[in-house]
């Protein structure tokens, strides 16, 4: 049998092997080239980066430049103006600079125009007290007064309820208004329904009412509300609604306007204890003309907190927008 040869026996191999093949080396000048390329990349990269860390750190300098010049031109305001009231108590005779003057990012006009919505609220408050005092006269029973606006003598009033019976009165009554006391009944919160307690607000805090009649208390359930009392409680309502859709346009035209209210606070707190009181806002409404007493203005600071001074954080909230419809 015949078995065939490899083939290296009739060709042999005229090659070396693969380990035997010698190491080709590159051209120093490839070497080269490739690590100038990266050496350039990178540091290309290093300059970009120490470049953005420049233009970083010099924007933090400017920012830091503008806040410490703030801050020193608001010391410089706040001696001006102790500067210039001791100067006034000692002569007696030197008018006080004007309010522009004093801070430069509100004007006379910012101030006048927040100062006006404390003045509507107390001029709303007083013709409040007149009708009120004509309500008491005819001596209502509060709790029949409530149940006319309840439905089968429920202990709560809904929205579209009032609605109803306050149209039958009073014909331009909105729900947009509506939604914004109701809101206000409960804490500025959405709600669609009033309790006998906050139905209680709407009277009460302008005119104290010597019963107070207890919901549960049966026995008043005797006698309706005579078709006068029913008129002048409408009114009333009306004009309670008049009053909070008026804020509510100074609240929507104020933040639109951006009128910057922490320095407002500022100025208006004279006395520099972090609270706003009664006798600061006669002092801040008089330098307009307004003639409001100490008592009236504690009116509308006991509504929005019990102890009759507001800090900053209740003095933005009092004029920040409450509805979420458009007034303006």
């Amino acid at each position: 049998m015949y078995l065939s040869k490899p083939l290296s026996h009739y060709f042999p191999l005229q090659y070396p092997t693969l380990p035997e093949l010698p190491q080709r080396e590159f051209p120093k000048l490839i070497y080269d080239s490739r690590y100038e390329i990266e050496d350039k990349y990178y540091r290309n990269q290093i300059q970009n980066q120490q470049q953005q860390d420049f233009t970083q750190a010099q924007q933090e300098h400017q920012n830091m430049e503008r806040t410490f010049n703030k801050y020193n031109q608001v010391q410089q305001d706040f001696k001006t103006m102790n500067q210039t009231q001791s100067n006034k108590l000692n002569t007696n005779q030197q008018h006080e600079p004007p309010i522009s003057q004093k801070y430069n990012q509100i004007t006379d006009s910012d101030i006048r125009f927040v100062s006006y919505v404390f003045q509507e609220e107390i001029q709303f408050r007083k013709e409040f007290v007149q009708i009120n005092k004509k309500l008491k006269q005819l001596q209502p029973n509060l709790l029949q007064l409530f149940f006319a606006f309840t439905s089968d003598n429920h202990y709560k009033i809904e929205k579209f309820k009032f609605l109803e019976v306050l149209q039958s009165y009073q014909d331009d009554i909105k729900v947009c208004d509506l939604e914004l006391l109701f809101s206000y009944l409960n804490n500025w919160k959405r709600s669609q329904s009033i309790t006998y307690g906050q139905f209680l607000q709407l009277i009460i805090p302008y005119v104290k009412y010597d019963e107070m009649p207890d919901p549960a208390d049966l026995k008043y359930q005797q006698d309706s509300p005579t078709q006068e009392q029913m008129e002048i409680f409408c009114r009333l309502i009306q004009m309670k609604l008049q009053m909070m859709s008026t804020l509510e346009y100074y609240r929507q035209k104020i933040d639109k306007a951006l009128i910057n209210l922490v320095q407002i606070f500022e100025f208006i707190d004279q006395d520099k204890d972090g609270w706003i009181k009664a006798f600061e806002i006669t002092k801040l409404l008089q330098q307009f003309g307004y003639l409001v007493t100490i008592e009236e203005a504690s009116l509308v600071l006991q509504d929005i907190d019990e102890r009759g001074q507001i800090n900053i954080n209740q003095f933005v909230h009092y004029y920040k927008p409450k509805s979420q419809a458009i007034y303006l």
